[in-house]
């Protein structure tokens, strides 16, 4: 465990100083093979709101674990998220300029020392209070993207990868259409790496 006091002064794009005090923690736990690593770190306090340079007061979450339900399966979890409160432009009371979340799962499955398969899947979001921004942005943005890859290693100097990949964005509510996930890019591939030595 780790704790510790975050003090310092950050240049913003537009070239103002700000300066923010903030509470820091680390924590990382390994209690058994089944769960390999448990860890979690943050800094809640004073903070930055970068698009408008100005002050602002939020917290910085991310928690992460590895679990091992057998030999051969991993499956990595991911959760961050971040919110950071500002006073409006007018004065006034301290209001949520944004929150934003990452969600992100890794499952890998290793069949033998030469081959094994990897998915992974991530779903990023941001809602915010437009009217506290300087610019024009939407009120909520997100994308999922997702991939899997199958590795054989065919020798000790040769890989081969085979894998696909779909992203999605998801799309800004009107009136006559509702939100939804559209594709943004999809790719499918075939790598062979060859390790040349002299």
């Amino acid at each position: 465990m780790q704790y510790r006091l975050v003090n310092d002064h950050i240049r913003t794009p537009a070239g103002v100083v700000i300066g923010r005090t903030a509470f820091g923690y680390t924590l990382q736990f390994s209690p058994s093979h089944v769960f390999s690593q448990l860890e979690a770190d943050g800094t809640i306090g004073q903070d930055i709101d970068f698009a408008n340079s100005r002050p602002a007061h939020g917290a910085t979450l991310n928690e992460s674990a590895t679990i091992r339900p057998t030999n051969h399966f991993e499956l990595a979890l991911l959760g961050n998220q971040q919110w950071l409160n500002v006073v409006p432009a007018g004065g006034g009371e301290w209001q949520r300029l944004f929150t934003s979340r990452v969600t992100r799962v890794k499952g890998t499955y290793t069949f033998t020392s030469k081959m094994f398969v990897r998915a992974i899947a991530q779903w990023v979001s941001t809602d915010r209070d437009p009217s506290l921004y300087l610019s024009d942005v939407p009120a909520r943005s997100a994308d999922f993207g997702g991939s899997l890859l199958f590795a054989y290693k065919i020798n000790w100097q040769s890989v081969m990868f085979v894998g696909y990949g779909d992203d999605r964005e998801l799309t800004a509510l009107t009136l006559d259409r509702p939100q939804r996930l559209a594709p943004l890019d999809r790719q499918v591939f075939v790598k062979l790496s060859y390790a040349f030595q002299r």
